[in-house]
Formats: structure tokens, sequence, C-alpha cells
């Protein structure tokens, strides 16, 4: 049994990006279910996708009694980051894609620099492991400059939020001290 523990631990070390991108994919893969199987939230207004999004019959009620004045705070304060975040993207759109592109080209000159210039003997898989794991990286961030702010909020900030509410909420709960 210790000698599968062993080989278990062995193997994720050896494959970190492999184990963590599966798990990046299943929690996308997760937060994609979760949202398309409640209603279509994108056709409603702006005020409605909050609420639709969040998808908590408590947060409903609270905002459907208007008894929650802190809900109408974090709702302006959101609104107001979603704005300012939109048009800031857009703005930095494309001076973004140049630097990554050009700070991608300066690491992969240095990589090789250190690597090749060096009098120790390198293993071939190593750089070229080195090199794939930062092709994976600039393009990962490349598709997320590229998805645009819907894509980033849709698939990282509101299943985080989510998970920040649901969590919140059960340490309430448990406390006693939710109140709801």
């Amino acid at each position: 049994m210790i000698n599968l523990i062993n080989k278990f631990i062995c193997f994720v070390q050896r494959h970190k990006l492999l184990v963590m991108t599966t798990c990046c994919l299943a929690v996308l893969l997760y937060a994609d279910f979760a949202v398309s199987a409640t209603e279509d939230c994108s056709k409603k207004s702006d005020s409605e996708k909050y609420l639709c999004y969040c998808k908590s019959s408590v947060i409903d009620k609270k905002y459907a009694d208007a008894g929650c004045w802190s809900c109408d705070v974090v709702f302006t304060l959101m609104m107001s980051m979603s704005d300012v975040a939109g048009t800031l993207f857009d703005a930095t759109l494309s001076l973004s894609k140049i630097i990554l592109g050009g700070g991608a080209c300066i690491w992969i000159a240095v990589y090789f620099l250190k690597t090749l210039g060096s009098f120790t003997t390198q293993d071939p898989a190593k750089v070229i492991d080195g090199l794939l794991l930062f092709c994976f990286k600039v393009a990962l961030m490349y598709a997320l400059i590229n998805s645009g702010i819907d894509a980033i909020v849709h698939y990282i900030v509101n299943p985080l939020l989510s998970i920040g509410f649901d969590i919140g909420g059960a340490f309430a709960n448990a406390t006693g001290l939710g109140g709801w």
C-alpha cells in the first residue's frame, strides 16, 4: 500500500502541469455545466444578471424584500467595477497582446542563452519541457486576452464568487450569525 502511495506521489510531482491543467479544466467544465443547467442569463437586464448568476433563493428574497441595504451597496460596486473593467479591457486589448508577445520573445531568448550558454551538460528533454511549459502559459494568456471580458467573468470570476458566497453562507449558517 505504501508503495502505491509513493508511486502516486511521484506521478503527481513529475506531472504537476498535467494534474493542475486537468483540475482547472474540471472546474471550468463544472462551472460551465452549472451555468448552462440554469436559465439563460444573457437575455436579462443588467440588474437581473447578477441575481441569475448567483442563483441563491436567499439573495433573491433579500432583493425582493428590499430589506438588504448591503445588497444595494454590493450591486453598485459590482456595476461600477464591471463598467471600469470593461472600458479598461477594451482600451488595453491590443497593447496587452504586444506586451505579451514581446515579453515572451525576451523570455525565450534569455532562457536559451541561460540553458545553451552554460558550460554544464544540458538535458534536451528538460530544455524542451521548460520551453513547452512557458509556451502553454503564453497560449493560455493569449486565449484569455482574446476571449474578452465576458468569458473571463463567466469562467473565472463568477465561479470564484459563487464559491465564496457558498462558503460564507455555510460559515454564517454554522455559527448562527447569518440571520438567514
